[in-house]
């Protein structure tokens, strides 16, 4: 359990650290989180006014995820005030008002709903590929992993999916902004702004114009025996058009990058599909691709650190699925891993809503990449880097494979 005695030793401070921002981490994700995890239970930054604490190890960060009592979702945002925090609902909501929400969109990504559209999604993976297969190279980033989950997901929500690049500009100044200046703040404001301007024309245009979609479900849907309010229409959209249009994407970044550097990983996928579903899990668990913060809601002892209300506990799920003490050779990638336990998609109350459709998006991929595409590699010289914040991705990775054209 995660609630101790006080601690004998003090928590270790590292100065101003700032997982969103720091250089090291950007250059090392995510294998600087095992450095810190061997260094001790949890640690503590002085970057806020308020007290940050990282939690490293499984059993805490999952206990963290489970006890909203002691640790609300209210804001996610380690080192941004309270009322900078915009409702995204639910996942900035508690329970019992987080269930309320969290009932009405479980039907559009429950495991039955997954497996229906998985034809679709193959669909649309078939037709990505084949549209750069013959040149003999991509962009693994732009060309194919934000293109293929975000195209799905706006036909979901009933996003014109012709407007996709404007979308996915909005996200990454919204999201990828590495540093915390003036400048930085003021565009993620800008784009924020948009984004809540756009989804409040398309709601008005779904309750004129009713259509087979998430949004028009949304605007006819009820709460306490009431229609959702303009506002809550508003941040439940936000939160999947966020959701939906970065995360799958960031993982799929690691899985090629992975497998352009090991042959013999990709060779064991050809030969043996039917062994991908539990290869996703294993790079679920090591390449976890988010970092989430809660609030402490009263002062208590946990993790061995003397936390005090108001204060900000960081729970990066790359540092928890990688501890020795839960997993066998835990800081070891095995393609064949079988028994696989992780807390990439969280766990407790706000386990991800779109676990199921993620699995299925990530599964195909790999499977349509390699019936296609079956050997390839970054292009040599090229300069991979990646952003992390509160979910990770690389920047960039070039692709070649045999038919290059140079």
């Amino acid at each position: 359990m995660g609630k101790t005695q006080p601690p004998t030793n003090p928590v270790p401070l590292r100065p101003r650290f700032n997982h969103e921002i720091d250089p090291a981490l950007m250059r090392e994700y995510p294998a600087l989180w095992d450095t810190f995890r061997a260094d001790g239970r949890a640690f503590r930054s002085d970057a806020a006014r308020w007290n940050v604490w990282y939690l490293m190890g499984f059993d805490d960060v999952r206990e963290a995820f489970q006890r909203s009592d002691l640790f609300s979702s209210r804001t996610v945002i380690a080192f941004a005030e309270e009322k900078e925090q915009m409702p995204w609902i639910p996942l900035t909501l508690d329970p019992p008002e987080h269930q309320k929400y969290r009932r009405l969109l479980n039907p559009w990504f429950s495991e039955t709903t997954a497996k229906e559209i998985a034809p679709r999604v193959r669909e649309r993976c078939i037709e990505l590929i084949e549209s750069f297969r013959a040149t003999g190279r991509c962009d693994l980033v732009t060309d194919f992993a934000r293109l293929y989950p975000t195209t799905i997901f706006m036909k979901i929500m009933g996003l014109p999916v012709e407007e996709s690049g404007t979308f996915l500009g909005w996200i990454d100044e919204m999201m990828h902004t590495t540093d915390d200046s003036g400048v930085s703040r003021t565009v993620r404001s800008s784009a924020q702004q948009r984004i809540m301007e756009y989804l409040g024309e398309l709601i008005n245009a779904r309750r004129k114009d009713p259509r087979d979609d998430l949004v028009t479900y949304l605007t006819r849907a009820s709460i306490d025996d009431r229609p959702l309010t303009d506002m809550e229409l508003m941040a439940i959209s936000f939160l999947l058009y966020m959701a939906g249009l970065d995360t799958v994407a960031g993982m799929l970044t690691y899985i090629f990058r992975h497998l352009a550097d090991n042959p013999d990983h990709r060779k064991h996928l050809r030969e043996h599909p039917e062994s991908i579903p539990d290869a996703v899990e294993e790079f679920l668990r090591y390449y976890a691709i988010v970092t989430t913060s809660r609030v402490v809601t009263h002062d208590l002892e946990f993790g061995g650190c003397p936390m005090r209300a108001g204060d900000r506990v960081v729970l990066p799920t790359a540092a928890a699925n990688r501890d020795p003490n839960q997993i066998a050779e835990a800081d070891h990638f095995k393609i064949d891993r079988s028994q696989n336990r992780h807390l990439s998609f969280g766990a407790g109350p706000h386990r991800c809503l779109g676990s199921h459709l993620a699995r299925v998006e990530l599964a195909v991929a790999i499977e349509e990449w390699h019936r296609r595409i079956p050997d390839y590699r970054i292009e040599p010289g090229a300069n991979v880097t990646q952003h992390v914040a509160g979910v990770a991705g690389l920047d960039t990775l070039p692709l070649i494979w045999e038919n290059s054209r140079g």
